[in-house]
């Protein structure tokens, strides 16, 4: 009785991280104006734990929530990434997008669902192809990575395109 109570009010676990995701940011923009980096990566890990938290109460009916659960572990990472690697002439981290590129894609291959892995192979496209072009390497080698890129998601994309979708 207690479980299916529970399995039934999954949204609670949501409401309550990011109440307290919230409530961390407000703390910290009130009295703490120097750590808005940790109270980010504090967020991120809050919001994380309460969609892993929902994805285990029922893996087969809420198996969404793996997606913003694992999005914020490759959004820690990135963030990581992009912090202690060399930016480019705007600012930016190339090194941070293509750690976004391959967050996206190793999603895919975790995710079951089809059209989910589809969604992610996409995206993984995408940041690789721009995280590659920002990368400081001669042109020759920027045009061959993100054409074999392209080719291997695109084949993994085909893969997935061709199963048949269980309803």
């Amino acid at each position: 009785m207690q479980s299916s109570l529970i399995k039934k009010n999954w949204w609670i676990v949501l409401v309550v991280g990011g109440i307290l995701a919230l409530g961390v940011t407000l703390v910290q923009q009130r009295w703490l104006p120097d750590y808005d980096i940790a109270a980010f990566l504090v967020a991120l890990i809050i919001l994380g734990v309460a969609f892993y938290w929902v994805y285990f109460l029922d893996k087969q009916v809420l198996w969404w929530s793996l997606i913003p659960a694992m999005a914020m572990v490759v959004l820690l990472v990135t963030g990581f990434v992009a912090y202690f690697t060399p930016k480019d002439a705007s600012g930016s981290s190339p090194y941070g997008v293509v750690t976004m590129g391959l967050g996206a894609a190793i999603m895919g291959f975790v995710l079951r669902h089809p059209r989910a892995k589809l969604v992610m192979y996409i995206i993984a496209m995408i940041a690789l192809a721009v995280g590659f072009l920002m990368l400081p390497l001669d042109l020759v080698w920027k045009i061959l990575l993100v054409v074999a890129e392209v080719l291997l998601t695109g084949y993994l994309a085909w893969q997935v395109a061709r199963q048949p979708v269980n309803k």
